[in-house]
Order: C-alpha cells, then structure tokens, then sequence
C-alpha cells in the first residue's frame, strides 16, 4: 500500500500536509520562497526526525519531505542496525534546493529546483564511525550498506541515483520524489 499512498500524497496537497502531521519528523511551513526564476510553493523546512541531520535542516516540497521521514524509519535506520549492528546517528547532506538546469542538460529544470531532490552524501554511525559514497566501489561492508541503501530507497524515492548512474553521482545519492521509476 505505500507506493499507492506516497502517489496520492504526491497529487493531493491535503493528504501529504496530513501524513507529515503524523511523520517522526519536524517540518516547518514556510512562505513561498525560492528565486524569481524558481519559485517555490507548499515548501517545508525538514529537520529532527529519528536520524539527525548535517546541515541540521534543508528545504523540501511537502511530497520528498514524506519521502524523506519514509527514508530515515523504513530503510536507512533499518539497514544501518541489520548490516552494522548498531545505530544510525546521522545522514550527511549536500542539499535539497538549487536553482539550476541538470548538471548535463542545459534547458532542462532539475528537481532541486523545485526542493523535489536531496543529495546525501555520507552516513555516520552511532560509535562516530562515517559511510562516505566514496566506499562505493569497495569490497567490504560499507559498499555492502550503501548498495543495500540504494536499493531500498527505491521503494520510497520516485528517482534515485547512485555512483552507478555517473560520474556526476560519484560522491552522493540522489533521492528525488518525482519520476518515474528510475532506480541506478
């Protein structure tokens, strides 16, 4: 039931402004916002929540920040206590909100122009040990956590992209609310 209840959060502003009422994060509404050329609506400030955040906050439209509270209790916090054996402490941010074209096609909005997108790049453990998305490519079991992230976060996100993708991916996961599936 949750693909079909995260796709009618996402086409009814009334259900998603509800689920995040009863999400395990803080959401902050805030008024319209953004830059004339990328104007934002129903946009809220995500912060708290079972996991912390580094930046403490970021900037989402009210369907990734669902998304995102689904993220945290549903795969990351999971994922982090079955493969480690411990807790997860904090997830490293790049930002959500940025006015700008897809970095590798010009004319083409990218969803964090609209705060549909956050980019994470790193997991730190509750004994301080941190997961960067450069360990990717390794063999040993911070590849096996973030792949097994990845392949979670489908199940949430519309879009993610990984290291596997681009280079452009190379040091952060993509997570966007919007797409179509894609799940690299």
């Amino acid at each position: 039931m949750t693909p079909l209840k995260l796709r009618i959060t996402a086409f009814f502003p009334e259900f998603c402004r509800a689920a995040l009422r009863t999400a395990p994060i803080r959401v902050k509404p805030q008024a319209s916002d953004g830059t004339a050329t990328c104007p934002l609506s129903d946009i809220f400030t995500v912060s708290g929540g079972p996991v912390a955040m580094e930046p403490e906050s970021f900037l989402a439209s009210c369907d990734l920040a669902v998304r995102w509270a689904l993220f945290e209790t549903d795969v990351a916090l999971p994922v982090a206590r079955s493969v480690f054996g411990t807790r997860l402490a904090r997830i490293r941010h790049v930002g959500s909100f940025a006015c700008r074209d897809v970095r590798d096609r010009p004319g083409i909005r990218s969803s964090h122009a609209t705060a549909n997108a956050i980019d994470v790049s790193a997991f730190v453990l509750a004994d301080g040990r941190e997961i960067p998305l450069s360990a990717w490519n390794g063999q040993g079991v911070d590849a096996v956590f973030l792949r097994r992230i990845r392949d979670e976060s489908c199940g949430v996100f519309e879009t993610v992209l990984s290291p596997d993708y681009d280079r452009l991916h190379a040091s952060h996961f993509h997570f966007q609310a919007t797409g179509f599936g894609l799940c690299r």
